[in-house]
């Protein structure tokens, strides 16, 4: 069993007291050991003493006891008693009878002692002994004596005093000994204790000095190491805190400053947090506290009569468990708004669930917003038509239904005869009305199931899902070549008259795809035109073997294949400062691999327009953005690139988000694409390319107007067209220096540029002179084969 310390002691008086313990516990096993041997000694030599004293006393009583001399006898005990240490004798004869005694009263029994050899100790100061007294061999009595026992105690005595004595001395000087030694060794841990107490009580600056390279001295550097440990724990702690309070403040303005109506409730679905927008989506008194009620409790007793009770009960009752909510549920309330409701388990560090976060928000303006975009996606903005993006889709359900039940359809093509006409003429507001009117006029010619679109510019194609024979479309067609016709217009007081040609495809008879069916109604459309336009005209094979036809449809295999191939490929023409002739950016030019000679690359000009009749131009389009911005991303030196977009793109009202997914997905920064468009292609549409530009610049990139100068009163376009760049047509940069009409022109166009506030491009630059008078006009950019030529490797590339 341990000794148990008394509390309050120090460790130097512990270590002293169990010191001292210690030793006292030794030093009295030493003095009874001691005391013991010094008894056995006396006694050993107390038995050789009885040893003597039996020999004198046999060879003093043994004659006179024989001879009876009882006189001899006593006076040999009388004087024996007065021997040292003797305190009785008693002579015994043979036959029992004391026959001579001295100190010892007669009549009292005598001690039992042992043999001779033995000494009883009767406790009475004496050892009582016994010898018996013999002469020539014959026992003629026994000698009982006793000898004091005073030596013995005395030498007991005076060795228990010199034991003690000498304890004494040794425990003083050991306890002298201990508590120096203690205070020496116990010196530090008193410092430490010390530092330990002001550390704990908030002195993280302290520190102790390592005097020793003994334990204590190791104590002393982990205490400075632990109190560093400590000191920085703590300061790193006070900074998270501080940072954790300002995360919470951020947190708590965040969630009022929030839109969406958050709610926190527990395990037991009570709340516990709600910010301003949930009160306010459920028009509910901001004073009014709703901690601790069920959520459909809080928000039914506090009067909400927005929603059923019973469904709002059922909406908001969160079953037990960490379940999450990931279908966003409608609430439809009685004012009209729509609310979704959406639920995530909450966890803690320990991944206990702690309750769910609730989520509401208002979507009834997005919503709207979404039914008007879905609107705008396959809407036409002038007309309200349908655009070509929904009549794709309405072919490709054409086509899917015809599928499975076999029923046959038709495309019908047309476009109004003659619109440019109206377009230079009275300009681009007249244009629009007579759009306007044509769609409206048509609108009321066709059924419900019948799909009327704006292809853009004046083109516009009828799809008929269903047909029972051919003869229906060509009553439909023959119905729209009239009524346009009949149509009156009337500008600067001038009565027009409009027509339209018109082809007719038939599905399956003349096409069995989306693209064989568009190419062969527009074939037959401008069949429709070689027979005098204001007419319509059902696609003819035989009357399609004309070169222009024949290379239309090769064109349309060989496009479909250079896809499939990727035989598509850019090559890039420089676009330099005029000032200092440094390269500004690259532009980018299409061109296709030959499948017969694939040394050999086909130019534009001789697929362009094929793609824009076909339809294809528009994943033209998207592969040409894809590419650039590739190049972008691989060399990041290159401080920009343009493409040219067709104008049947403009009509695309997904292309500009396209545009923006694809720098994003290559982390490429907008401002270093430049969009060209052509002129012609922007005033056919004012809408659409106005749309187009404002949407493009949303993205972030730049706009340039393409081949500027071409179109009838091109400056009065720029106030709607907010483009960034003009690009001079070639027309009016060739020959140049030679052309003093173009000269005016051009100065023209660069001054006005440079007031609105926008950059001028010159083509086709191919000499010096031309260079110099464009400089002199203040042009700010120049390209052409004077500077250098489109190739695949350009060196603004090889960085």
């Amino acid at each position: 069993m341990l000794l148990k310390m008394p509390r309050g002691l120090s460790l130097r008086s512990k270590l002293v007291l169990l010191s001292l313990i210690v030793e006292a516990v030794m030093l009295t096993l030493l003095v009874v050991n001691s005391v013991r041997l010094s008894q056995d000694s006396l006694l050993a030599q107390a038995r050789a003493r009885y040893t003597e004293l039996n020999t004198l006393f046999n060879a003093a009583l043994a004659a006179p006891l024989s001879q009876r001399d009882y006189a001899t006898l006593n006076e040999i005990l009388a004087e024996s008693e007065r021997l040292e240490g003797i305190v009785y004798a008693v002579l015994v004869d043979r036959s029992g009878h004391v026959v001579a005694s001295a100190g010892w009263k007669k009549g009292r029994t005598l001690p039992v002692v042992a043999p001779s050899t033995k000494v009883a100790d009767t406790g009475a100061g004496r050892f009582d002994t016994s010898t018996q007294i013999m002469l020539a061999g014959q026992e003629y009595g026994t000698l009982h004596y006793g000898v004091s026992t005073a030596f013995l105690t005395e030498a007991r005595v005076h060795l228990v005093r010199q034991s003690m004595l000498i304890a004494g001395v040794e425990i003083l000087l050991s306890t002298l000994l201990l508590a120096g030694l203690g205070f020496w060794l116990t010196r530090h841990l008193a410092s430490l204790t010390r530092a330990s107490e002001a550390f704990a009580q908030g002195q993280l600056d302290i520190r102790l000095p390592v005097l020793s390279d003994d334990e204590v001295g190791s104590l002393t550097h982990a205490f400075n190491s632990m109190a560093d440990a400590i000191a920085a724990q703590i300061g790193a702690l006070k900074g998270s805190t501080a940072q954790l309070h300002e995360e919470q403040a951020r947190l708590v303005a965040l969630l009022h400053a929030m839109k969406l109506g958050i709610l926190f409730a527990d395990t037991n679905n009570r709340i516990i947090y709600y910010n301003p927008a949930f009160q306010h989506i459920w028009r509910l008194p901001m004073g009014l506290s709703l901690h601790g009620k069920f959520p459909a409790e809080a928000i039914i007793q506090t009067g909400c009569t927005l929603a059923e009770p019973d469904q709002l009960a059922e909406l908001m009752a969160e079953p037990a468990g960490p379940h999450e909510d990931r279908q966003a549920t409608e609430i439809r309330l009685a004012d009209g708004r729509l609310v979704t409701r959406l639920s995530h388990p909450v966890y803690d560090n320990a991944n206990k669930f702690t309750g769910h976060l609730w989520m509401f928000e208002d979507v009834t303006q997005e919503q709207q917003t979404a039914q008007q975009l879905i609107y705008l996606a396959e809407r036409d903005s002038l007309t309200g038509l349908f655009n070509r993006h929904r009549l794709r889709e309405e072919m490709e359900k054409l086509l899917a239904d015809a599928g499975r039940t076999g029923s046959q359809g038709a495309l019908l093509f047309f476009d109004l005869d003659e619109f440019k006409y109206i377009n230079d003429t009275f300009g681009h507001h007249a244009g629009d009305a007579t759009l306007i009117r044509v769609a409206t006029e048509l609108s009321a010619l066709v059924r419900r199931n019948e799909v009327l679109a704006r292809l853009g510019g004046d083109e516009f194609a009828l799809l008929i899902p269903q047909v029972s024979d051919l003869k229906q479309a060509e009553g439909l067609a023959d119905r729209v070549v009239r009524a346009i016709a009949r149509l009156p217009l009337i500008f600067d007081d001038q009565p027009l008259r409009v027509t339209v040609s018109l082809g007719i495809a038939l599905y399956p008879q003349h096409g069995s795809s989306i693209e064989e069916l568009i190419a062969h109604a527009d074939t037959a459309m401008y069949q429709a035109k070689a027979c005098g336009k204001n007419t319509w005209q059902v696609y003819r094979p035989e009357l399609d073997m004309g070169k222009e036809m024949v290379a239309r449809l090769t064109w349309n295999d060989r496009l479909s294949r250079a896809f499939e191939k990727d035989l598509f490929r850019l090559h890039f023409q420089g676009v330099y400062h005029s000032a200092d002739r440094t390269l500004s950016h690259l532009e980018a030019l299409v061109r296709i691999v030959d499948e017969e000679k694939p040394e050999q690359l086909i130019m534009p000009g001789l697929f362009i327009t094929i793609a824009e009749k076909t339809g294809k131009i528009l994943e033209l389009d998207r592969w040409v953005i894809g590419e650039a911005v590739a190049t972008l991303a691989h060399h990041p030196r290159l401080r920009a690139l343009a493409i040219n977009l067709s104008g049947r793109s403009l009509a695309d009202p997904s292309l500009p988000r396209y545009i923006q997914d694809t720098l994003i997905r290559h982390a490429v920064d907008p401002s270093r694409l430049l969009i060209e468009i052509t002129e012609t292609s922007a005033i056919g549409d004012l809408h659409d390319a106005g749309r187009f530009i404002e949407a493009v610049h949303l993205t972030g990139c730049s706009t340039c107007l393409d081949d500027f100068g071409t179109g009838f009163s091109s400056f009065a376009y720029l106030k709607y067209l907010k483009v960034d760049t003009l690009k001079i047509d070639g027309l009016f940069i060739r020959d140049l220096p030679h052309d003093h009409d173009n000269q005016l022109f051009v100065k023209s166009i660069a001054d006005v540029a440079r007031g609105m506030g926008k950059v001028t491009v010159a083509e086709f630059v191919e000499d010096e002179a031309t260079l110099d008078l464009l400089t002199q006009f203040g042009v700010d950019f120049v390209q052409g084969y004077f500077l250098d030529r489109p190739i695949a490797d350009h060196p603004a590339l090889q960085g």
